[in-house]
């Protein structure tokens, strides 16, 4: 757990990904394992002052500041993780599903297991700590003698880490904002700009952090080093190739060692593989590989390799990573390996064994140097902290020469790769192929998701590892490698050898090989056959026997390996099957469950509604007609409806004296309204001629309206039975009128029929009570929706002409409103069929006006029409004078009426209108 929350940072890839090299030397006595002895190298120090979009820091940092009690995090001025800079540059703190806290709380176990003491515990807190407020040193540029220098913004912050690390805050300012240069009579400081102050402290920050890294690894290598010598076993553990979307210094060191891992495997497996075959005198045909030496050499030969040229550019003040880039375009421009960049961008390209990568070489220099200077190593020494050993091992490894990251990586490689020592030797050969043993990784997708296998890009990283050609070479070849002695004792007569009858018989083959190869002494044979065997069969018949049986058993070994792969790729497909129809059975079933509590609560809610509104009398007639078709049977419902209506609406509208009816200059008929008679209407539209002394009946429609589904659904008798049913009165006329009403807001088809056959009762009717319900009726009508374009002018002008008594203006202004909305969307209509308001204002032929409650706590009345919509509404209620016995309203708004909403409340309720709704249908809803 050290290792890991010390090393493992979130990447882009991967949420748990080691930055670091590990090489691992595990120590055997008697088959158990006795000690191990852990070499590391902290590739990406970097990420400790830089981390791209959506990547962490090393995990101790966020562990610790979740993990560490409040007591102490205020004795180190500890905040959130979200407060520091080299914490909050990827852009997310937190990796789903790690707990940073249960993490902290693992480490603090482990280390009480290895005895870390509780000084060393906090001293190790104090280092951290320290980097964490060094990234919030900052600085900003200050003029002095035509140069810009630094100057630090944030001194509590410097105050803060000099506490911590026990030196002096001065020293430590001085450090990272100037350059000490010495002669043989003085130190000479020279102010640092804003850059270059940026880059002492980070450096300062990454090299506190590498050197507690690596006391934490030599602590635990003491605990666990063997007592005494022992056989070892050597493990690397290193990422394999890279190649991001910005790849710098870091990703060439990684790729090379893989270059030489590569290198390395193409001579173990390739290379000697062919050899053993050639010195056996086996029939086999070469096969090719990729030899990738020369890329190794471009990259480290001397004296021109990149990493060459990159140590040599590191010893000069004056260079830069510009002129290490020139210089490696000058010296392997020309190589097929090495690809300059079209346009001049500050990168290049490097063709490897596994694809080409392009690096792009900012701070390039900086990172391969990576020196701290040797003041702030005095600084580090003068600490006061228990750490003090620690920080002197900093000064002893850094004032000697100064060596190149690279330099520092590769001998850690070393003891895997016999084949670099270039001793050549057939035991160097020999161990390694004997020991040295690879696990490949190998992504199975792009983006790592769970569960995600692209086989393309698998395939792709198998042919460019050479797994394929090695496959290749162990088909073609003999990949089945028999000891000696067993195979003596499976084929005996291979070699002309019978085996003896009796105990103690001496055979044919111990006279041959002279009885030496089989004493309990030597040691056992080879893989393949060496030089005594190779000479006891040298005659033709024995190597060909020899031979024969070796190819028997290769494809009769070949021929039950397939025969078991197909079993098991049978049985395989079988278990995915299974496996496949149980998940989806499973999630069929879930979703059904989830599907049917969905509909229930749906039928639940809607049941609900629909019981809430027939309960309270907000139901309207409209929906009756459905199951209750005869007017007759309606009409028991309506009767049964208005003994509820009395109760419900008692006292909802009163009647006060009302104003006239104003002339509306907005409102004008149009020139040529006598141009519109309703008997051409009458004549073009219906079977009939326009004569209301024939049944009414037989007037029916000319053509097929739409929406009407071809035919009438209201018979002319019910137009007659409103008008002349003298059983009608108060709330069953208002209710059987909306019934009417209804019929005409369902089916937008039969409203033109609906008024036209209104109209044709009313012309020239000599019953006045008649006549008078029938303008009632249509008044109601033309509350509720509007004739169509064809028709309106026609009806105007039928209103305009033959309206009875008082209900000209109301129709007029009615059908004038309504046309003018049908302007703004075509078939206009309402809702709600008009509300017991409306009916009482049309019989009066008066305006209607509504209680204005405004939440400034003013009261007053406004008077909306019929066709009020939201904004309108809201205008004509602001603008309407307050009625008299009522305070008034200090509104009279003319201008600025838009924006305005109406809303209202019965009981608990809320009912607010939408911009396109109307005002009155608030109350039909309510009624």
């Amino acid at each position: 757990p050290l290792l890991e929350s010390f090393g493992n940072a979130k990447t882009v890839r991967n949420n748990n990904s080691s930055r670091f090299g590990k090489f691992v030397e595990i120590f055997l006595e008697d088959g158990l394992i006795c000690g191990a002895i852990t070499s590391q190298y902290l590739l990406e120090k970097s990420r400790v002052v830089f981390q791209a979009k959506s990547e962490r820091n090393y995990h101790i940092f966020y562990e610790m500041l979740a993990g560490l009690p409040a007591q102490q995090r205020q004795r180190y001025c500890l905040q959130g993780a979200e407060t520091y800079y080299y914490l909050n540059q990827g852009g997310n703190c937190e990796i789903p599903g790690k707990d940073d806290a249960e993490d902290f709380r693992r480490l603090l176990n482990t280390m009480e297991v290895l005895s870390f003491s509780v000084e060393e515990q906090n001293s190790i807190f104090r280092i951290l700590s320290s980097v964490l407020h060094l990234g919030n040193v900052y600085f900003e540029k200050y003029e002095t003698d035509c140069q810009e220098i630094a100057t630090v913004v944030s001194a509590t912050e410097i105050g803060t880490v000099a506490e911590l690390l026990q030196v002096s805050p001065e020293g430590l300012q001085k450090a990272i904002t100037f350059k000490v240069t010495e002669t043989l009579r003085e130190k000479i400081f020279t102010p640092l700009t804003v850059e270059s102050a940026v880059d002492a402290r980070d450096a300062i920050a990454k090299t506190l952090y590498a050197l507690l890294f690596g006391w934490l690894t030599d602590r635990i290598n003491k605990l666990v080093y063997p007592r005494q010598e022992a056989l070892s076993i050597a493990i690397l553990d290193i990422y394999g190739f890279e190649d991001l979307n910005f790849n710098s210094f870091e990703q060439l060191c990684i790729n090379y060692a893989n270059e030489y891992l590569q290198f390395f495997f193409n001579k173990i497996v390739f290379q000697e593989e062919q050899e053993e075959y050639i010195r056996e005198q086996i029939e086999w045909k070469e096969i090719p590989f990729s030899d990738n030496q020369p890329c190794i050499d471009l990259i480290s030969q001397k004296p021109y390799g990149i990493l060459r040229i990159l140590d040599d550019q590191s010893c000069f003040p004056q260079a830069t990573d510009h002129t290490f880039l020139q210089k490696c375009h000058y010296h392997h421009g020309m190589n097929p390996l090495y690809t300059k960049p079209k346009m001049p961008l500050p990168e290049f390209t490097i063709k490897h064994y596994a694809g080409k990568v392009t690096y792009q070489v900012h701070k390039f220099l900086d990172k391969n140097y990576d020196q701290v200077r040797q003041d702030v190593l005095d600084l580090f020494i003068s600490s006061r902290t228990k750490v003090q050993p620690l920080l002197r091992a900093l000064s002893q490894t850094q004032q000697q020469e100064g060596e190149s990251r690279h330099r520092a990586f590769l001998p850690m490689v070393m003891p895997v790769l016999p084949a670099l020592a270039g001793t050549g030797s057939a035991a160097g050969a020999q161990w390694a192929g004997v020991c040295l043993h690879g696990c490949r990784g190998f992504s199975p997708s792009p983006p790592q998701e769970p569960g995600l296998f692209e086989a393309d890009v698998v395939s792709s990283q198998l042919r460019y590892s050479g797994i394929l050609e090695t496959i290749r070479i162990r088909k073609e070849g003999f990949p089945i490698r028999i000891p000696f002695l067993v195979f003596i004792d499976r084929c005996p007569g291979a070699v002309g050898w019978v085996p003896p009858s009796q105990r103690g018989e001496t055979t044919e083959l111990l006279g041959v090989l002279g009885g030496s190869w089989l004493t309990a002494s030597s040691p056992p044979s080879q893989l393949f056959l060496k030089e005594q065997l190779y000479q006891a069969l040298e005659s033709k018949r024995a190597r060909a026997h020899h031979l024969a049986a070796l190819t028997l058993q290769r494809y009769a070994r070949t021929f039950f390996i397939k025969r078991r792969f197909r079993s098991l790729r049978r049985k395989i497909v079988l278990l995915q099957s299974r496996a496949r129809g149980y998940l989806a059975r499973r999630r069929y079933r879930r979703m059904r469950r989830t599907l049917i509590k969905f509909r229930s609560l749906v039928h639940i809610y809607v049941n609900r509604r629909r019981y809430l509104k027939v309960r309270r009398g907000l139901a309207y007639p409209r929906g009756l007609p459905g199951t209750c078709s005869h007017p007759a049977a309606y009409l028991v419902v309506a009767a049964r409806c208005a003994i509820a209506a009395r109760e419900v609406n008692a006292g909802c509208v009163v009647l006060v004296p009302p104003p006239a009816l104003q002339p509306d200059s907005q409102l004008t008929l149009p020139l040529d309204i006598n141009d519109y008679p309703m008997a051409k209407y009458v004549r073009g539209h219906f079977q009939v001629r326009w004569d209301p002394a024939q049944d009414p009946a037989l007037w029916s429609p000319a053509r097929s309206l739409p929406g009407a589904g071809g035919r009438t659904s209201l018979s002319p008798r019910q137009i007659l039975r409103f008008m002349g049913d003298p059983g009608l009165g108060g709330p069953q006329e208002t209710l059987f009128g909306n019934y009417i009403v209804q019929k005409g807001l369902s089916v937008p088809g039969l409203r033109d029929e609906l008024l036209a056959q209104a109209a044709n009762q009313v012309w020239r009717n000599t019953n006045v009570n008649n006549e008078e319900r029938g303008w009632l009726l249509l008044a109601a009508c033309l509350s509720a929706f509007s004739p169509s374009a064809t028709f309106e002018k026609y009806l105007l002008k039928f209103v305009s002409d033959y309206a009875f008594a008082g209900y000209k203006p109301v129709c007029q202004r009615k059908l004038m409103h309504a046309m003018a909305q049908s302007q703004l969307c075509a078939a206009a209509a309402r809702a709600y069929p008009p509300s017991l308001l409306e009916w009482t204002a049309n019989r009066q032929q008066a305006s209607m006006a509504l209680d204005l409650h405004c939440f400034n706590g003013d009261l007053g009345a406004g008077m909306p029409g019929s066709w009020a919509g939201c904004p309108r509404g809201a205008r004509a209620l602001l603008a309407a004078r307050a009625r008299p016995q009522r305070p008034t309203v200090g509104r009279g708004l003319t201008e600025g009426w838009r924006g305005w909403s109406v809303a209202m409340k019965a009981g608990a309720q809320w009912a607010e209108l939408a911009g396109h709704d109307y005002v009155l249908d608030l109350v039909s809803d309510l009624e």
